[in-house]
């Protein structure tokens, strides 16, 4: 597969890529789940915004799900689409509940915030019912990163038999929450929440102004990083940039389920890939994780250390991604260890 290398990547992406996934693309609105909640004034359905992409070779090889992380959207993952879509999968991008063009439980549009982690579940299972319903006969593979990494797990944990195969890409298993020891930021999450101030933003974290740089940034590639930077300056709906408390407190919930009962339940092959400088997600959690599963678990996880990366693997230098791409694909193509998950 051809890569996009760095002294190439703003003319491609304007001239080749851009036209292509538009000349592929549509965009759906897909109900979100409808569940009962505790608080029953609360109760708050709304749509989930995706994207599709549909390939046009004549057998498509199956069909990718990605599954977003934090602060993400699906227009951040224009290269990753363009990717599968060249191998012959068809593509589609749901945007979690507070993220993009989805729906939003705040009218804050820095702030993430969710009333219970099981939204970002059953609205991403609702997404792939949609999917499976689309193409019956073609299996549905997920793709995940960091927060999307841990609402994808848990659903294809809830939904083994639905998914064809895992790509994990620097999960968020357990979030690192910078200076602050786990135990403790968990503790005030719940206190927070608890005392009806989930939707306050978490100490430290601050609204959208325009700052970041590339050198704090969770890429390795300067063109890649501007590119989305410059998107979501020029669009309101990609200014999600800090945690509420109860997302905190969700993640929380999200990281216990995945290391105490979601790790038992998977069928599906599974590729966990962890960067070398990692300061979102803690990389014991991850090899832990992977761990249990290829020890006691019903399936395997093949466990890949990415040189030369940060957080956003996806968003790293052109030969980091061709070894990047590399395993993806070589993963995907592996008849050896495949199961019927249609």
């Amino acid at each position: 597969m051809q890569i996009i290398h760095e002294n190439e990547y703003e003319e491609t992406m304007k001239n080749i890529v851009t036209p292509y996934l538009l000349s592929h693309r549509r965009e759906l609105y897909v109900p979100g789940a409808d569940y009962p909640f505790r608080n029953e004034s609360k109760r708050i359905t709304g749509k989930i915004h995706m994207l599709q992409y549909l390939s046009d070779i004549d057998m498509p090889k199956g069909v990718v799900v990605i599954s977003h992380g934090f602060t993400e959207s699906a227009v951040k993952y224009d290269e990753v689409a363009y990717y599968f879509l060249k191998e012959g999968y068809h593509v589609y991008i749901p945007e979690h509940c507070g993220h993009g063009r989805s729906y939003r439980l705040t009218a804050d549009l820095s702030l993430v915030h969710i009333d219970t982690w099981r939204r970002y579940i059953r609205d991403f299972l609702k997404a792939c019912r949609y999917i499976k319903k689309a193409h019956p006969d073609l299996s549905l593979n997920l793709y995940a990163h960091s927060m999307g990494g841990a609402i994808g797990g848990i659903a294809a944990a809830w939904e083994p038999d639905w998914f064809h195969k895992v790509i994990l890409s620097s999960p968020m298993i357990r979030p690192l929450t910078d200076n602050v020891p786990w135990p403790a930021a968990t503790a005030i999450a719940l206190e927070k929440c608890i005392f009806g101030k989930d939707e306050e933003y978490v100490a430290g974290r601050k609204p959208y102004d325009g700052s970041g740089s590339f050198e704090t940034s969770s890429a390795t590639s300067k063109p890649r990083y501007e590119r989305y930077k410059n998107l979501r300056a020029e669009h309101k709906e990609l200014q999600t940039w800090s945690p509420s408390y109860g997302w905190l407190w969700a993640s929380a919930e999200m990281s216990w389920y995945l290391r105490l009962y979601g790790w038992k339940k998977y069928t599906a092959p599974m590729l966990l890939i962890q960067a070398q400088t990692e300061d979102l997600v803690s990389v014991r959690a991850l090899k832990n994780f992977a761990g249990k599963i290829n020890r006691q678990g019903k399936t395997s996880c093949d466990y890949i250390h990415m040189i030369g990366t940060k957080h956003e693997i996806y968003g790293s230098r052109g030969k980091i991604l061709e070894k990047y791409w590399g395993y993806i694909f070589t993963f995907l193509d592996d008849t050896e260890n495949d199961t019927d998950h249609r």
